[in-house]
């Protein structure tokens, strides 16, 4: 957990974001490439390098779903290239919607659309309620129940940020 370690914090879901951008300063003030101006190419290379890590560490840690995206990577619980199969019932669910924005191409009706928008977000709220958890606590344990879980949560809130996209 490169980010973690670098940020000197547990693996967690749950961030201090004051720490976070504490943390993220320091590292950024000691790592800046013009600290290495006048060193060689490779130590200039590589206080570029470690500048973006800090970037990219900052991004993920300060995003709730970006965190728990790298966490599941990080463990090898989701795989980008995986082809994850959502449930039935939710892909039921998920085609009801997609037929409504279809219906809302052919015919814009901003009621309508303020209909779907309020179903995904009651959507996501109880599918956040199933791992609220996890986002709460400090205490922070990866067995194979909380992976699956968090897993589903993960690719059913990707669907559903997707949809969001599209209206």
């Amino acid at each position: 957990m490169e980010y973690f370690e670098l940020f000197d914090m547990p693996v967690s879901l749950v961030v201090d974001s004051k720490a976070v951008t504490k943390k993220y300063y320091e590292l950024s003030k000691i790592n800046h490439p013009d600290n290495f101006s006048l060193d060689d190419t490779a130590k200039q290379d590589a206080a570029l390098e470690m500048s973006s890590k800090i970037n990219q560490a900052k991004k993920v840690l300060s995003n709730a779903h970006a965190r728990l995206a790298y966490i599941l990577k990080e463990k090898e619980i989701i795989d980008p290239e995986e082809k994850y199969k959502l449930p039935p019932m939710f892909l039921g669910e998920m085609m009801d919607i997609n037929e409504a924005l279809m219906e809302l191409q052919f015919e814009p009706n901003k009621e309508t659309q303020d209909k779907i928008t309020n179903e995904v977000k009651q959507k996501e709220e109880v599918l956040f309620e199933e791992v609220k958890a996890f986002f709460e606590s400090d205490i922070f344990e990866l067995n194979d129940e909380n992976s699956l879980l968090l897993k589903d949560y993960y690719y059913k809130k990707k669907y559903l940020a997707r949809i969001q996209e599209k209206l």
